[in-house]
């Protein structure tokens, strides 16, 4: 799930956010991990941006509060979806991961970003 593009009214633009585990990619990135303040959040594309930009535009992504705890869940899929992209497991099992990943569109909105040519890897 992404976001409707009004959300950004009322949040402030940040600036020095790193993305740290990306999940979902189409021209760049969709979801995941991102780092601000020495804090980690979960990241999420707004959908006018998915729809109307071309690829070479900056993405807005917004910023939401998670707690450690879930940040480490995020990592752990992560790694189990690099699992599969090496060619280890089955596409059912990987259909099912993907289904039942962990999101956090809901959470708080804490601010806004454009992507970053910058990532931790």
């Amino acid at each position: 799930m992404h976001h409707d593009p009004a959300i950004l009214q009322g949040l402030p633009q940040l600036v020095g956010v790193q993305l740290v585990e990306v999940l979902d990619f189409y021209d760049g990135p969709l979801d995941g991990l991102a780092l601000y303040r020495e804090r980690e959040y979960w990241f999420s594309a707004v959908p006018e941006w998915i729809r109307d930009a071309e690829p070479s535009e900056p993405r807005p992504l917004v910023l939401h509060e998670i707690t450690a705890q879930q940040a480490a869940q995020v990592r752990a899929e992560s790694r189990q979806f690099d699992v599969f992209a090496n060619g280890d497991g089955n596409e059912d099992d990987w259909q099912q991961a993907w289904d039942t990943r962990s999101t956090y569109d809901e959470a708080p909105a804490v601010g806004w970003f454009l992507e970053a040519a910058t990532s931790v890897e």
